[in-house]
């Protein structure tokens, strides 16, 4: 079974959020230009959100703060691409870190207004995941 992955929902204040830090791939080319929400591989006995924050400081060089999980019905984790499974949390930038941008893994991160993420394209396994973290944004 393929490693686990986790990603992160960054948004501007996990108390009342406003916008979403969406992130378009740069790699695969069949999925270059698509959005996703950040994150990547949790490596052999790691903890899922120690992976988060490792993975996030290497892909956007920020460091974060991180919320609740968000969860699909009746589990822990989203299935994804490849056979993958992906656990998801609410996160912000930490205080006092650099803000976060695009590396290699990315074309662009830009923060999104929660209304609007609809509009992106978004790699299809993501978008589930985005429209409830929408939701849990809306409560």
């Amino acid at each position: 079974m393929p490693r686990p992955v986790v990603a992160a929902a960054i948004v501007d204040s996990l108390e009342h959020p406003t916008e979403l830090l969406a992130c378009s791939r740069a790699y695969p080319q069949e999925l270059r230009g698509q959005f996703e929400l950040p994150g990547g591989k949790i490596e052999e006995g790691e903890d899922a959100v120690a992976a988060l924050e490792r993975e996030i400081a290497e892909e956007l060089g920020a460091r974060l703060r991180v919320g609740e999980r968000v969860a699909p019905e009746g589990g822990l984790w989203w299935p994804i691409l490849g056979g993958r499974v992906m656990g998801v949390w609410l996160a912000e930038v930490a205080p006092g870190s650099p803000s976060p941008r695009a590396g290699a893994s990315h074309v662009e991160a830009r923060w999104v207004p929660i209304a609007e993420l609809a509009m992106l394209p978004w790699i299809g396994a993501d978008l589930p995941i985005v429209e409830a973290v929408v939701a849990r944004c809306g409560r």
